[in-house]
């Protein structure tokens, strides 16, 4: 294995065990609500206040690497993440302990993804970019998932609480996986002097299409990942379950649902490699938004019925998630790529501070359906700007 094949799953891998915080919260929502007499639209907040604490650290350091090692803002976001999470399970015991520290938690986790964003693109051409940048996608996907299978494995065994340290726990190792490894010398270190004139060159007009698609893809992804486990948390109990056995199954049904996306993000970046960027991410954003229209209304349908709309759901709802990355790669002056994938990330992650908070007041006024629908159209926007991007006459043939 070459030395960017090592950085590539060094990162990937830390990046999984970080990913387990992200949706720790959401896997305990079943059980939070009861204990804590929290409502729907406190456990939107809180998930939202999340995103919020991500968006505005995301800023600073989408600066900071571009002057500084980023493995160091990566090792700094794991062992926020991982004491925030520790903070979490043995102080939190309401609605606003559990805002501040979730909202730490968002601050530790920007520190990860951007950071390792920067050092992907940078070690792999533009041709092996897309398998790269789909296999490191795919690490956050897979660990975002795998945080409602442990919550599904030991919530019956060790409580919430339980749940929560053996996320947090993760998220210090890759802290220290991290610390280990050695990044290569092609990637820029060195200070830019940015001028007005360079950074006008991040608002082109395929870079905002790139980035409208993204936002929209954001904000239908993370409202669909945010509440997808309890809502079948909900599908299992409507199908007659006690709920003890009905949260297990939908935090693990759920898990999958969102783990599959591993592989998803993998077959979308090389698909895109090879078929263009536009034309990709327009299909599978068209499949995706359908589901998100119907799948609220269809809690009456049998598990055999059920499993595989979710399973395909799951699958095209996330693939198109490196594509976005990758374009911005291809469109971004080299020394602005830190700041363009920042820039990126701040308004993709944006819409992902409202998605679950609207969400969840949807549900908390109307129903499942009603959320679920209003998502959807409101991600709309998505696949048009995709559409006008794959029709866009550039230099890049992969766009």
């Amino acid at each position: 294995m070459n030395n960017s094949n090592r950085v590539l799953w060094f990162l990937a891998i830390a990046q999984f065990f970080v990913m387990q915080v992200w949706f720790n919260y959401s896997s305990i929502i079943p059980v939070i609500e009861t204990e804590w007499n929290l409502t729907s639209s406190q456990s939107g907040v809180i998930l939202a206040f999340f995103h919020i604490g991500y968006v505005i650290a995301i800023i600073f350091y989408s600066f900071l690497i571009t002057a500084y090692n980023p493995k160091y803002s990566f090792v700094f976001g794991a062992f926020l993440a991982g004491i925030s999470g520790l903070a979490f399970a043995f102080w939190a015991e309401g609605f606003w302990s559990a805002l501040l520290l979730r909202t730490l938690s968002g601050i530790g986790v920007a520190g990860i993804y951007v950071p390792g964003m920067k050092m992907v693109a940078e070690i792999f051409p533009p041709k092996k970019r897309g398998r790269a940048l789909g296999i490191y996608v795919g690490s956050l996907v897979v660990g975002s998932g795998s945080s409602l299978l442990i919550s599904a494995m030991f919530i019956n065994i060790v409580g919430w609480q339980g749940v929560i340290i053996i996320t947090s726990l993760l998220s210090i190792v890759a802290a220290l996986l991290i610390l280990i490894i050695r990044i290569p010398t092609s990637i820029k270190l060195t200070s830019q002097s940015l001028t007005f004139k360079k950074l006008k060159g991040i608002f082109k007009k395929r870079n905002l299409l790139i980035n409208a698609g993204y936002t929209g893809h954001c904000f239908e992804l993370y409202a669909v990942w945010s509440w997808i486990g309890p809502f079948l948390v909900f599908y299992f109990s409507n199908q007659g379950y006690e709920q003890g056995l009905s949260i297990q199954l939908g935090n693990t049904m759920g898990a999958f649902i969102i783990i599959i996306g591993g592989f998803a993000t993998y077959i979308g970046g090389r698909l895109s490699d090879k078929y263009g960027r536009g034309q990709i991410a327009t299909i599978f954003l068209i499949v995706s938004i359908t589901c998100t229209l119907s799948i609220g209304w269809l809690s009456f349908l049998p598990l055999l019925i059920m499993l595989p709309i979710t399973l395909l759901y799951g699958f095209t709802i996330v693939a198109d998630s490196p594509i976005y990355n990758t374009a911005i790669t291809e469109v971004t002056d080299p020394e602005l790529l830190g700041i363009a994938l920042g820039v990126q990330s701040v308004l993709g992650f944006s819409a992902t501070i409202f998605a679950p908070l609207i969400f969840g007041i949807f549900l908390n006024h109307y129903s499942w359906g009603l959320a679920f629908m209003t998502v959807g159209f409101i991600s709309l926007f998505a696949p048009i700007c995709m559409y006008f991007l794959s029709k866009q006459k550039i230099n890049s043939t992969n766009l």
